[in-house]
């Protein structure tokens, strides 16, 4: 017999006394009050700049073409062209637009027309401009149907750019700690699929650390729910990915993401119970359960990857720069940006086009889709709510079927494409980054290269950008041709009779006299992380301990001062130990 309370139910009220009440609640009597406009969803705040952007091509159109009005064939067909021609395109050596580039911009545009307007363009002409753009503008002006081959961050290539990072890199850091935050942001993106954003804009709060048990030995595991993720901002279920201590066989160092981790929460004292190296590593749980090991108070709400300064992290997320295409600036706020980083690091890994991040969240979306996971659990682990998201964006073309050992009924090929996979991001051994001193001078000093820089000079402002842009991409494009006329002929560089430089020895020989006697953190740490240990073994504690010392070494001093005085004196030193090696050779 039930003790709980008889439920008393209410008398429903009927339509027009529902509507009374809700009149008295303060609903309006007067409907022509309210806003008769279309609503719409929300952008982003990148989406609004992009948007207003193509809505200004058409305020400058307007004010050449007095009347102009979208909502007609006739004038959307003219505004479609003028994109077309207006556009300057990256893929094409011509510097043409893409057909789906044009289509793009001329969507987006319809978009905010209407969105400022509180209009509509009918669908007859909504409808009809991708096809016009596709079946006859392709023609007319012409336009490119070049598109971006996808690239794959292998296991290959990922092994290419941390061995670089820890055994040879030449790089000129802002902060030592800034190679522990690009190795252990491009492992997040490896091992989450998580996009740029979703990991730059995170704090201690989407984060959890724990210590629990596996096999009778303790486990850290870390949780990072991705609470920027992309289209799912007004659902409390975002993506959620594990992140554990013990890898089964271990991988080097290098490749596990709790060790960059710890690394980065002890620097930063975020631990409210857990200080030290040892704290973290002697933290137990109860026999059997987990436990917490709880953020600091003051931590929670700042970045978990913060943008270094040569004085350390600052409390300024990564990637939290507004861009800016006025000019000189555009160049300078872009190096800060993460992706640029790790792009510019794939090229000194020989990889000559550098690296998209996408390239690491296809490959992890490869892997776990050929893991045997349902469909459902791998598009909750990519953040997609559209299937076609998975297929068309992300999945390699690859045909996967071993179609020999199918017909012959042999034993299938499990990694068949994975070489091929490699190989989309063009691994060059040979590749030379820079023009060498000397050509550059003479290239700076040829009439059509001064004539592209002048025009630069006397074109500042943004209604300029367009034909910015393309001057840009005209003056790249000869020091694009020197230096594959440098790589074709390198007897152009040595005819001053110094000695043939070779850059693998280079790099070695820098990263060795002076990056490892100046960082002796950077020295052990070479040796450490390639090592095929667990996190508590001897070498995983001292390499954990060198990895924090990194991260602060602008406060207990003894850090890679980037100072031109600094610098000077480690280029001498290079110098130096160059020269005698080549003499004792």
């Amino acid at each position: 017999m039930s003790i709980k309370p008889a439920k008393t139910r209410r008398r429903q009220l009927n339509p027009d006394e529902q509507i009374e009440a809700a009149i008295k609640r303060g609903l309006t009597e007067n409907s022509s009050s309210i806003d008769c406009s279309c609503i719409r969803s929300k952008l982003a705040p990148k989406s609004e700049l992009k948007y207003d952007k193509e809505y200004e091509m058409w305020e400058a159109y307007e004010r050449r073409f007095p009347g102009a009005d979208p909502r007609t064939m006739q004038c959307m067909k003219h505004f479609a062209e003028l994109v077309g021609r207006s556009t300057v395109g990256r893929l094409d050596e011509e510097g043409r637009p893409t057909v789906k580039t044009v289509q793009n911009k001329v969507r987006i545009f319809m978009s905010q027309w209407e969105r400022k307007t509180h209009l509509s363009i009918p669908p007859d002409v909504h409808d009809s401009m991708a096809l016009y753009i596709e079946d006859f503008l392709r023609h007319e002006i012409p336009l490119s149907i070049e598109e971006k081959a996808p690239t794959f961050l292998t296991i290959q290539n990922y092994l290419e750019m941390e061995e670089l990072l820890w055994q040879r890199d030449y790089h000129d850091y802002i902060h030592e700690g800034s190679c522990v935050d690009s190795s252990t942001l491009l492992k997040m993106h490896c091992y989450t699929s998580a996009r740029l954003q979703e990991i730059c804009q995170a704090k201690y709060k989407d984060l959890v650390c724990m210590v629990a048990w596996k096999d009778g030995e303790p486990e850290i595991k870390i949780g990072f729910k991705r609470e920027k993720c992309k289209n799912m901002a007004k659902t409390p279920r975002k993506p959620k990915h594990p992140i554990y201590e013990r890898l089964h066989p271990a991988p080097p160092l290098f490749a596990n993401p709790v060790l960059f981790l710890l690394s980065v929460f002890i620097s930063t004292s975020a631990f409210k119970n857990y200080k030290t190296v040892e704290d973290v590593l002697s933290a137990r749980a109860p026999k059997g359960k987990y436990r917490i090991l709880e953020w600091a108070h003051n931590v929670l709400d700042i970045p978990v990857f913060p943008e270094m300064s040569k004085n350390g992290p600052t409390d300024k997320a990564k990637n939290e720069v507004e861009m800016s295409i006025d000019g000189p600036k555009e160049k300078a706020k872009n190096e800060a940006l993460w992706g640029k980083q790790c792009s510019d690091w794939a090229k000194r890994a020989d990889f000559p086009n550098g690296m998209g991040l996408h390239a690491a969240c296809c490959k992890a979306l490869i892997q776990v889709d050929d893991g045997g996971y349902s469909l459902g659990q791998v598009m909750k682990f990519a953040g997609h709510r559209n299937p076609k998201t998975l297929v068309g964006h992300y999945l390699s073309d690859e045909n996967k079927v071993d179609s020999a050992a199918a017909f012959l009924k042999l034993d299938a090929w499990g990694d068949l494409t994975e070489d091929f996979r490699s190989e989309s991001m063009g691994k060059t051994s040979d590749i030379q980054h820079s023009l060498a001193a000397n050509i550059l001078h003479d290239l700076k000093q040829r009439q059509d290269y001064m004539d592209l820089s002048e025009q630069l000079q006397n074109l500042v402002g943004k209604e300029f950008r367009t034909q910015r842009r393309y001057l840009y991409n005209q003056r790249q494009k000869l020091v694009n041709k020197e230096l594959e006329n440098q790589c074709n002929n390198p007897h152009r560089v040595h005819n001053t009779g110094s000695n043939r430089d070779q850059k693998g020895e280079w790099q070695r020989s820098y990263f060795d006299c002076v990056v490892c006697h100046m960082v002796p953190e950077r020295d052990r740490l070479a040796n450490t992380l390639p090592l095929a240990v667990s996190l508590r073994s001897p070498e995983g504690i001292s390499a954990l301990r060198d990895l924090v010392a990194l991260l602060l070494l602008p406060r207990t001093g003894g850090s890679m001062c980037t100072s031109a005085i600094s610098y000077t004196i480690r280029i001498i030193l290079a110098l130096v130990n160059s020269a005698s090696s080549a003499a004792s050779g």
